[in-house]
C-alpha cells in the first residue's frame, strides 16, 4: 500500500473514532445520492450477470446438457418423474435483461 493510501486510511479511521467517541454525527447522505448508488449497484449487477449469460450463449456447455440428459435417463429408469428439462442459454439471457430491466425502470437507458 502506498503513503497516500496509508494516510487515507488513517484519516477515515480517526474521522470514525471521532464520529463514535465525540457523538459528532456523521455526513448524511441526500436521497438522490442514494438512488444514484442503488441505480449504479444494480447496472454492475447487470453488466456481470449479462456478460455471463452471454458468453454461456455464444459458447453453450455440452456437458451441462449431456448432465441434464442423464438425469432425465435417470429419473426414468427409477419410475419418477421426468427430470428437469434443457434450459436454452437465450431464455436465461433473455429472463436477465427482462429482470434487470424491470430493476432499473424506464427512465434509464439500460432499462429499455
Amino acid at each position: 500500500m502506498s503513503v497516500a493510501g496509508l494516510k487515507k486510511q488513517l484519516h477515515k479511521a480517526t474521522q470514525k473514532v471521532s464520529e463514535k467517541v465525540g457523538g459528532a454525527e456523521g455526513t448524511k447522505l441526500d436521497n438522490d445520492f442514494m438512488e444514484m448508488e442503488k441505480k449504479v449497484d444494480i447496472t454492475s449487477r447487470a453488466v456481470l450477470d449479462i456478460m455471463t449469460k452471454t458468453t454461456e450463449y455464444l459458447q453453450p456447455n455440452p456437458a451441462t446438457r449431456a448432465k441434464l440428459s442423464m438425469m432425465s435417463s435417470m429419473s426414468k429408469i427409477r419410475g419418477g418423474e421426468k427430470g428437469p428439462g434443457y434450459t436454452q442459454t437465450e431464455t436465461v439471457l433473455g429472463e436477465a435483461m427482462q429482470k434487470f430491466g424491470r430493476e432499473l425502470g424506464d427512465e434509464s437507458n439500460f432499462g429499455n
